[in-house]
């Protein structure tokens, strides 16, 4: 499972939402949610005076 994956399902059950059954409508929002939630992630992890990426 990728963490894109992983963080979708996790934003789903936050919201108390089975990504199984969910009619689209409410997938398009969960990964609306999730794209919002990986912003975040990727903006405090650049933010860390520790984080170097890799380069190459």
């Amino acid at each position: 499972m990728s963490s894109h994956s992983a963080l979708r399902r996790w934003v789903a059950e936050q919201m108390g939402i089975d990504v199984e059954i969910a009619d689209p409508a409410v997938l398009a929002y969960v990964d609306e949610v999730t794209a919002v939630a990986e912003a975040g992630y990727v903006r405090s992890l650049l933010a860390l005076a520790s984080y170097h990426p890799l380069v190459g």
